[in-house]
């Protein structure tokens, strides 16, 4: 008999050990997993883009936008602006109510901007990182170091051309995506994000969120630079962006 109570207890106690034991395990390892986590950015979001060819697209300009401070537009001997008519059939939906006045020589190409690097900045004048960004995107504009595109993403055309009257307008071309199509070809997860494009029309570079001035002096131009050399960026990304309304 005494030996049974001996095992019952010891059996209880076994129980017991455990049922603390196994809750222990769980946040050491839980701690374990957050104290990991401390050494990395939690905004961070990787893109699977860097490298491959940036998604064709053909969508009209913003018509009636404010000068550009530092425009430069289309290179001669890049391509012609004109889209295919069924690229253009295509894109006629992502107008947002911008008239393409019957002819598809409004409408900016992938194909016609090759030839060159440029910076592809996803934007729209309700998004406040935009205007965050925008003094850092004024002054590469004015340091002509490489062409911007703006692509108005899910805004009204006339905010657009207000937002730009009122703070600058620093792209070389602007193009309308209404709902965010082109967008989701690039993986665009909100507002904003850059992307930068080598003369063969490949992403080399991606930023996600807005673009700081220390952003902007250690990773953009170093990635700008090794386009000019040659070389290839390491594509990192940064702060996660504001999320598509």
């Amino acid at each position: 008999m005494t030996k049974k109570r001996t095992k019952a207890k010891k059996k209880k106690s076994g129980l017991f050990s455990l049922r603390y034991l196994l809750p222990a395990g769980f946040f050491l390892a839980l701690s374990v997993f957050l104290l990991l986590g401390l050494n990395r950015n939690p905004n961070e979001i990787p893109s699977p883009l860097i490298g491959k060819a940036a998604p064709e697209f053909a969508l009209p300009r913003l018509a009636d936008a404010p000068a550009s401070i530092g425009r430069r537009g289309l290179t001669p001997g890049n391509g012609n602006t004109s889209a295919s008519p069924a690229n253009a059939h295509a894109d006629a939906a992502s107008t947002g109510g911008e008239s393409t006045k019957g002819d598809s020589g409004n409408l900016v190409s992938s194909q016609a901007l090759r030839g060159q690097p440029y910076l592809l900045n996803v934007w729209a004048s309700w998004c406040m990182p935009c205007l965050q960004e925008h003094p850092q995107m004024v002054a590469l504009a004015q340091s002509h170091r490489i062409r911007i595109v703006g692509m108005n993403y899910k805004d009204q055309p006339a905010d657009a051309r207000r937002w730009l009257a009122r703070n600058g307008n620093p792209y070389d071309e602007i193009i309308v995506d209404a709902q965010g199509r082109t967008a989701i070809d690039f993986g665009v997860y909100g507002v904003p994000e850059t992307f930068l494009i080598d003369a063969e029309g490949r992403i080399r570079y991606k930023l996600t969120g807005a673009l700081s001035l220390q952003t902007l002096q250690d990773q953009l131009l170093p990635a700008i630079a090794a386009l000019e050399n040659n070389g290839l960026p390491s594509g990192n990304t940064s702060p996660r962006p504001n999320p598509a309304p």
